[in-house]
């Protein structure tokens, strides 16, 4: 969701435009300051969509995103109303307790969490998620 996140994992810049993901919500995984999505057949997620992922990337944020998450196939709309292919990180359904009830925000992390990521982040092998 946020290109400097993106770049600290793959260390690669990619082209993106803004889309929306429909039957998704995202929320607050508990005791941290970032999001997992699940399915939610009313919801409606904003997110980005990144082009051109190469391989070497997706490895590294399958290892970012970790035991928690499983990359899965969408479809997103973009501002213009595109329907695109995409893959998304939804939260496993075994995982499901990890979530909160809170709707993430992507401005109130950026605002207060961001910083704090991008100072304290040394790479993908230095993540611990749940087996």
């Amino acid at each position: 969701m946020i290109p400097d996140v993106m770049y600290a994992v793959t260390t690669r810049e990619f082209r993106f435009v803004e889309a929306i993901l429909r039957g998704y919500a995202r929320f607050t995984v508990k005791g941290a300051s970032y999001p997992g999505i699940i399915p939610e057949a009313d919801a409606v997620t904003e997110g980005i969509i990144y082009f051109n992922v190469d391989e070497l990337s997706l490895e590294r944020l399958d290892i970012f995103e970790g035991d928690l998450y499983q990359r899965t196939p969408t479809r997103a709309e973009t501002e213009r109303e595109a329907i695109l292919n995409a893959e998304t990180y939804v939260v496993k359904p075994e995982y499901g307790d990890y979530l909160s009830l809170q709707k993430w925000d992507v401005e109130e992390f950026v605002q207060n969490s961001l910083e704090a990521f991008l100072n304290t982040y040394k790479g993908f092998t230095q993540h611990s998620y749940p087996s």
